[in-house]
């Protein structure tokens, strides 16, 4: 169910104790267009053990295939200074899952280094059919919407000829108020470059002057879209129509809603009212 036109993705930190099959099916029964999967372990040991089962990955796709769900993306690979790691397995994971983004965040201070590892790990990425997207966040080394374009456009993000580009940028709204941004500064991004942004809402505005409180509140301190006070509206209105939106609000921090099909259910309500303008749409 596209909102406005927009494609409507859950993403996995919304609850991420629940495994992969049951949430997409929590989704499925929501009625969103899509999924975005979380395959690697968590920081706090979050780890559904699906790479390298074979058996759970069948069991993924079938349920994907049974409920036309689609998948948006996986994460997360951390570009940092001694590389990204092992990443084919997640690569490869992707890929027979059908998804469209790899999620990355740039974790190396160096600025020439940062540029090459982010394409090598995009080149790696376009040979399994997926697109490096480069999330932005204040904690990171990568803070601001203007740096990750930049480090994009360095690595041949930018699409020639129409052309797909082999790197883009994702836009939460949490890390680009964090970051101290506005919503005027996504105005005329083309949707190449920003195929997608995530949704939440966090209460206070404003930038944050501690990184280490910022990366806390991005994992428990979410709060529905239109529930805080982020100009989620005004944001929305500078995006090109296109663009599609996956919906990032774990229930006050907790990964383990009693009914995960209901959660959704309020999410993506949530979600349209902020989409449409309409309360209770």
């Amino acid at each position: 169910m596209t909102i406005g036109g927009r494609f409507v993705s859950l993403a996995h930190l919304s609850m991420m104790a629940v495994a992969p099959v049951d949430f997409v099916r929590a989704a499925s029964s929501a009625g969103y267009d899509g999924v975005g999967i979380r395959l690697v372990p968590t920081s706090d040991g979050i780890d559904h053990r699906v790479l390298g089962d074979a058996g759970r990955m069948s069991q993924l796709r079938r349920t994907l295939d049974e409920t036309g769900i689609r998948v948006l993306d996986v994460e997360v690979v951390r570009l940092r200074p001694d590389g990204p790691g092992e990443v084919r397995p997640l690569l490869e994971a992707g890929q027979a899952l059908g998804a469209r983004h790899v999620i990355c965040t740039v974790e190396d201070p160096d600025p020439v280094r940062r540029v090459d590892g982010l394409a090598a790990f995009a080149a790696l990425a376009t040979e399994h059919g997926l697109r490096a997207t480069l999330e932005y966040m204040v904690f990171s080394s990568c803070p601001t919407l203007a740096d990750a374009v930049g480090l994009v456009e360095q690595v041949g993000g930018s699409s020639q000829a129409g052309g797909s580009s082999t790197a883009c940028v994702l836009v939460d709204p949490l890390h680009h108020e964090r970051g101290g941004g506005r919503p005027g500064e996504v105005d005329g991004l083309p949707l190449d470059l920003v195929p997608y942004i995530q949704l939440c809402d966090i209460r206070p505005a404003g930038a944050s002057v501690d990184p280490a409180a910022a990366r806390a509140e991005a994992v428990h301190g979410r709060l529905l879209p239109g529930a805080g006070d982020l100009p989620l509206r005004d944001l929305v209105a500078h995006l090109h129509p296109g663009t599609g939106i996956s919906v990032e609000s774990p229930l006050a921090g907790e990964r383990r809603p009693d009914d995960p099909a209901a959660w959704a259910a309020r999410a993506l309500a949530a979600t349209r009212a902020v989409l449409t303008g309409r309360p209770g749409a």
